[in-house]
């Protein structure tokens, strides 16, 4: 019997295969029920940290679990019902049944994801985003004497469909009352004829990320790249300029929360990039203590507790001397079915709509606090819905042909309605430069992005051209678009490209040291040889390379005695010869030994001895944000090494310095920064760093003409020998991604 079983144990997975493919579309789509080709390449190239442990269980339950079952029915019937079921006219039942269910499932997916009509627009490139952008950098911008703050409060999924049809919504009932009061009594472009108006959210803007983007820069998220590329970019679209960028340059304390993780779809990198954002997300409240470390609920936490969190963060906010921009994402009326909190009631006969009531007045809740904090006088609210839900039972009740938008609320603004007796009809692009103006700024021109401000009398996009016209065009190729990533195809290919490489470990005694290179990766051809070249004091006269020995457990190993080498200024680099005659090298490793810690912390402490030994120089400087993240401990080892200015902790700031025993030549600073000095053998040093600049003059680490910083962000170092000129360690120490990069 179990040789049976173990016979038709692989038959049976291949013929699972299409279930399983079969029963992941259902899922999938009846989940999302408005996926498209855009949103799906967008998150298959994002980091899926932190997604839903709720999505996840879905996931088993409704396609995972249904495939084992049919993989045991089939394991079962191949094993002991079926006799010779690979023969003869059984056999071609059995995959014509495979063919049929695989044929389903493909053409389910291609008809859900309309494929045909994505291939079609891949295919005729448009210039329409091109021709109707407006640069924020090309026109002026001009922010009132006293800034005012601004609260953005993302809405998951929150639509104006949501409210009862007397005010413009879809529902007999409303499920959102007090929000509808919230839009009534203030701005939502509605005009007069007393019911709620809302953004159509336009292709490029239908889920969060992409609503975020849309929002707050005026275009749609669209990216051409290969799968991954994304996640490992140092910035999120760095052609964009965005209100995060704009309101950064212009002084403001910025800080995203959300009761996830950060991290999760791009939002970490996007915020860190475009405006520098403070990021508080849930894993930075397990970490300040805000929450226990063991606790979950939901994506992270739930919104009462985000609302508690931010009133928090206002009132620390408020009490500093910079204007403010607070921006939330909340996250419980989330599809599916939304995240029922102890605040719920049980109003209404389904879950969905419970929780969108109580998230009604949560919201207003918390808008009223704000009403009666000190700063409201001076602050802006805006509310607004991310994107139409996406629960495929919830839209159920929604009639074909009604128009859904997004929820949106403006509450306090310090512009005027040129237009307060007329609708508007306008898509989540207009909000950004209407934020801005809503804050009491004037823009040339009053468009920005695709956006037009909707305090004006300009025109926006939706009301100069045709719905259906511009909803084609945004959903054609753009090469403007992909210029705006900044992800050249150059670049793409290095991405996905791997080099062979593999992890080296040494261990140094009295008398020698023994190297071993382990862990080969992306080897693709029979290795030949494996060498070490190595340069003490990193002179090239003084080079030598010698053959390292296999061991049985697949690495190679050499050991050198400590009088043939110098291990505090020693190159070493492992080369790789294959049978075929090519040579790569697998790893390089600059200057000391010793210094090779990962920790930053123990890094600072061995660094200073060298400092106090007067035969090094330390350099320091910044490449991007990185700072905001150090510890007091790190803080403290800083001071001890000679920056004596204060480095705010929690802040990013450029941090820069030489610094030899006796002359400590370092600055913090908000600005970009640059020191020159000259080593003890007449070499000149020139460093230059800045922690939000995006233009590489910015960056530099030159010692006697070559320039040692990696196109990397983070704070890197550099350790000197006075005399010979020689780096004898350089080290990226990036605290945002917990990466230690070296030369």
């Amino acid at each position: 019997m179990r040789k049976t079983i173990l016979k038709n144990l692989f038959k049976s997975i291949l013929m699972t295969i299409p279930f399983f493919l079969l029963f992941v579309a259902i899922w999938f789509f009846n989940t999302w029920n408005s996926m498209n080709v855009n949103e799906l390449l967008f998150n298959l190239k994002m980091s899926l940290q932190g997604a839903s442990v709720a999505m996840i269980k879905l996931f088993i339950i409704r396609a995972f679990l249904p495939t084992v079952v049919v993989f045991l029915v089939i394991l079962l019937l191949l094993s002991f019902i079926f006799k010779n079921p690979m023969k003869g006219v059984k056999k071609g039942l059995i995959i014509g049944l495979d063919l049929i269910v695989l044929f389903a499932a493909l053409s389910y997916t291609w008809i859900k994801l309309d494929i045909t009509s994505f291939i079609r627009q891949q295919l005729n490139a448009s210039t329409f985003i091109e021709d109707n952008y407006v640069d924020p950098k090309s026109v002026e911008i001009t922010f009132p004497e006293k800034k005012r703050n601004l609260i953005y409060i993302f809405l998951e999924s929150m639509e104006v469909s949501d409210t009862d049809k007397e005010n413009g919504g879809a529902f007999t009932v409303s499920r959102i009352p007090e929000l509808t009061d919230l839009a009534l009594q203030n701005e939502s472009f509605a005009g007069s004829f007393g019911i709620l108006n809302g953004g159509y959210s336009l292709p490029g803007s239908e889920w969060t990320m992409g609503a975020i983007f849309a929002q707050t820069c005026g275009l749609p998220l669209k990216i051409n790249i290969e799968e991954n590329s994304m996640s490992t970019q140092e910035s999120f679209f760095p052609g964009v300029t965005g209100i995060g960028d704009i309101l950064n340059e212009n002084g403001y304390t910025q800080e995203f929360l959300c009761g996830s993780e950060v991290e999760f779809g791009g939002r970490g990198l996007f915020f860190r990039t475009h405006g520098n954002y403070n990021l508080t997300d849930y894993v930075y409240a397990k970490k300040e203590g805000w929450i226990p470390e063991d606790y979950s609920a939901w994506w992270g936490f739930e919104d009462e507790k985000l609302f508690d969190f931010a009133k928090k963060r206002l009132t620390e906010l408020s009490k500093e001397d910079a204007p403010f921009n607070l921006t939330l994402l909340t996250a419980d009326t989330h599809f599916e079915d939304g995240y029922v909190c102890r605040l719920c009631g049980d109003e209404f006969d389904d879950q969905y709509s419970n929780v969108y009531a109580c998230s009604s007045r949560q919201v207003t809740e918390f808008v009223e606090w704000i009403k009666k904090q000190s700063f409201y006088d001076n602050t802006t609210i805006v509310i607004s819905g991310d994107h139409p839900t996406m629960d495929a039972d919830f839209c159920a009740e929604i009639p074909e042909d009604y128009e859904r938008k997004v929820y949106t609320c403006i509450i306090n603004s310090a512009a005027v309605n040129e237009n307060k007796d007329e609708a508007r009809t306008y898509s989540t692009f207009d909000a950004f430069p209407t934020t801005l103006a809503s804050l009491g700024v004037k823009i040339e021109g009053d468009k920005l992005g695709l956006g037009t401000n909707l305090f004006s009398s300009k025109k926006t996009l939706l009301e100069d051209q045709d719905m259906d016209y511009v909803c084609d065009e945004l959903s054609k190729k753009s090469n403007f678009m992909n210029d705006l990533s900044g992800i050249s195809q150059e670049s793409i290919a290095k991405l996905n490209h791997a080099d062979p490489s593999c992890q080296v470990s040494f261990e140094i005694t009295d008398t020698t040291v023994t190297i071993n290179a382990h862990d080969f990766a992306d080897v693709a051809e029979q290795i030949k040889s494996v060498e070490l070249e190595y340069k003490v004091d990193g002179l090239t006269e003084n080079k030598h390379t010698t053959q390292m020995k296999p061991c049985s457990d697949g690495s190679y190993e050499i050991m050198l005695n400590l009088d043939e080498i110098n291990p505090h200024d020693t190159d070493f680099s492992v080369r790789l010869n294959t049978v075929l005659g090519a040579t790569f090298t697998l790893f390089s490793q600059r200057g000391d030994m010793y210094l090779k810690q990962t920790d930053l912390t123990d890094y600072l402490k061995n660094v200073k001895e060298y400092v106090e030994s007067g035969n090094y120089t330390l350099l320091i400087t910044t490449r991007k944000n990185s700072a905001a993240r150090l510890n007091d401990d790190q803080i403290s080892l800083l001071h001890d090494l000679g920056i004596t200015d204060n480095i705010p902790k929690g802040e990013d700031a450029t941090i820069i310095g030489i610094i030899t025993s006796d002359n400590k030549l370092a600055a913090v600073s908000k600005e970009t920064t640059e020191l020159s000095g000259t080593l003890e053998n007449g070499y000149p040093i020139t460093l230059k760093g800045s922690w939000n600049s995006t233009d590489e003059k910015d960056f530099l680490m030159d010692i006697n003409g070559t320039n040692y910083m990696v196109a990397r962000k983070g704070l890197h170092f550099a350790v000197v020998n006075n005399k010979t000129g020689h780096v004898a360690d350089y080290a990226d120490f990036d605290l945002i991604d917990s990466e230690v990069r070296r030369q």
